[in-house]
């Protein structure tokens, strides 16, 4: 009789991936307990703890402390990743702050979730490949989260810097959403700085990241960008 390598962890994983990709169960879906996963399989809590840590990590189930498990993904969405194949890391990058001005537009301060008593710093910037206009971006900031707007400008050449620095905040590691399209619609500054013409596009990215701990929105992006820069590619994780 040939014994299975595969540890048993693997299996109960495995297993349970398959009862989800089944089709029985839609996203948010209550999942199993550990206790009914312990008493179906015969195994110990660490078993059954580091399977569902491997599910959690593949992205099939949210555990939450507490409240109890729950389906993130079916058989009707699948992880990819998305890599843009911007060339700036091969070629000489010049960044350069435009300026920082406080707003309180009533738009950005809804999409950074401010109160229309408080306000917002919006942060100009443009990027150079090589010399050649690249990137305008335009980063809206709430309020506490800058903390010195009267700071020589070049300290917010870098706003991963600058969130780590004054609040060790690591912007890249917390919860964003992005989107990217192709737009005529671009805001003067930038369509001068990139040298379009009025029926020229570019492209368009809009990021929102919040924070973790807290749901707090840190920064509201939009930026605009030469298509001569541009491409991507997407695949399925591990590819």
């Amino acid at each position: 009789m040939m014994v299975s390598k595969i540890p048993k962890y693997q299996q109960i994983k495995d297993n349970l991936r398959n009862k989800i990709l089944s089709g029985h169960y839609k996203k948010g879906d209550r999942f199993f307990t550990e206790a009914e996963l312990i008493q179906t399989f015969q195994v110990s809590s660490i078993t059954i703890i580091r399977a569902l840590k491997e599910l959690e990590k593949e992205g099939y189930i949210t555990r939450k402390q507490g409240v109890g498990t729950f389906i993130s993904r079916t058989r009707k969405e699948k992880i990819v990743a998305f890599a843009s194949l911007d060339t700036q890391s091969f070629q000489s990058e010049v960044v350069n702050v435009l300026s920082l001005t406080r707003g309180n537009d009533p738009y950005y301060l809804k999409k950074l979730g401010l109160h229309q008593t408080q306000w917002y710093y919006a942060i100009c910037r443009t990027r150079r490949l090589n010399d050649q206009p690249y990137l305008y971006q335009i980063s809206y900031i709430p309020h506490d989260y800058i903390l010195n707007p009267d700071a020589d400008l070049n300290v917010y050449q870098s706003l991963y810097r600058r969130f780590y620095k004054d609040f060790e905040i690591q912007l890249m590691d917390e919860q964003f959403q992005s989107t990217t399209d192709l737009t005529t619609h671009v805001p003067n500054q930038a369509k001068n700085f990139l040298g379009l013409s009025d029926d020229n596009p570019c492209v368009r990215q809009i990021k929102v990241t919040q924070a973790r701990n807290n749901g707090r929105v840190l920064e509201y992006c939009e930026l605009y960008k030469s298509l001569a820069f541009f491409t991507f590619s997407t695949s399925s994780v591990g590819y």
